[in-house]
């Protein structure tokens, strides 16, 4: 997600200055029309009755300064002027100078039901208070009443459920276990597509700014059924015709499994054309291979519509990988598989 905002954002000034946009409209009005369009233009942030406590860390400067000195330059922080954010609370963040600001962006999809919520801070400082870590060797219902949870928002079998520490690790333990599973190596994703970049998450996720150049094995990627910009427009039964072609031609007819997020979140928030993915699910299962759903982004109710994402197309994957949305309250990814996965981890 770094690399990519990157790119994007490198050739702008995202410094919090109304008058940018107001100069392509009066450049040659005088500074009190000026004024006065700016005050048009941007909105006035609505009453809110919270007022954050004094920052008394160190200066956005100093900051800057210090990650330089210590941290990996992979870290980026996309702006020319960052900002040093210090507080927050529901759907505002706070700088150093105690300014307000609407989060759209909610930590890259990750803070779900706003900043320091006091239902989750409650939960979070109750449970601290009473115990941090212990393992999953002893007993303790906070896991199994978790588990037991998420699979109930799940359909059919989907009950099996395994705990990560992020999405890009929930994907690497789907594709590892499809490929237990089937004894096959051969995995199908989508151009386009973002599943993490580790080892085989980086193989399976086609977008170059996302890849190193590594040994990436055993992942075919096909062709991206885009109902916008695509060869097909929105017929899903003929992008899938490729994902068959792969098949009968790029491996020996059999499979480990196929990912692909329903709406592909790092490559533009698209939605897979209709028709898509019952007729790939069908082709995968055929050559014995599990379906693999990404929900790390478009899942837990954020399409409206429907809890998941693969639910708008009508089809039942055999693995099921979620994260981010769990944030709120600890960096935490799940998997979750039919029953019949139960065993192939032992």
């Amino acid at each position: 997600m770094q690399r990519i905002l990157q790119s994007t954002l490198s050739l702008r000034n995202f410094r919090p200055r109304p008058c940018y946009l107001s100069q392509q409209v009066a450049y040659s009005h005088t500074e009190n029309t000026l004024k006065e369009v700016d005050e048009f233009i941007i909105p006035k942030m609505p009453p809110f009755n919270y007022i954050p406590p004094p920052y008394n860390g160190p200066s956005a400067d100093e900051i800057v300064k210090k990650r330089k000195e210590y941290l990996s330059p992979s870290i980026l922080h996309f702006y020319k002027n960052p900002l040093n954010l210090v507080d927050g609370k529901m759907q505002y963040l706070y700088d150093e100078n105690g300014r307000r600001y609407l989060d759209a962006f909610g930590g890259i999809a990750t803070v779900c039901c706003g900043h320091c919520h006091p239902d989750v801070v409650e939960a979070i400082v109750n449970q601290t208070r009473r115990l941090q870590h212990s393992t999953v060797l002893y007993l303790n219902h906070a896991i199994a009443n978790f588990a037991e949870s998420l699979a109930s928002k799940l359909p059919g079998d989907l009950k099996v459920v395994f705990f990560t520490n992020s999405g890009t690790e929930a994907n690497e333990l789907a594709l590892m276990m499809a490929r237990l599973y089937t004894g096959c190596h051969d995995i199908i994703s989508l151009r386009n597509g973002y599943h993490g970049n580790a080892a085989a998450t980086m193989g399976a996720t086609a977008q170059c700014n996302y890849k190193f150049n590594v040994v990436q094995t055993g992942v075919h990627h096909a062709l991206n059924p885009d109902p916008y910009r695509g060869v097909f427009g929105s017929e899903g039964v003929k992008y899938a015709r490729d994902v068959q072609d792969i098949i009968d031609y790029g491996t020996c007819g059999r499979v480990g499994g196929f990912i692909a997020e329903a709406i592909q979140g790092v490559g533009g928030i698209l939605e897979l054309a209709p028709g898509y993915l019952p007729a790939v699910y069908d082709s995968i299962r055929k050559a014995g291979g599990l379906c693999i759903a990404d929900e790390v982004q478009s899942g837990f109710a954020r399409t409206g519509s429907h809890f998941w994402g693969f639910e708008a197309h009508g089809v039942v994957p055999d693995i099921v990988t979620m994260a981010k949305v769990f944030h709120d309250i600890s960096e935490l990814g799940v998997l979750i598989g039919k029953d019949y996965l139960v065993g192939v981890m032992d």
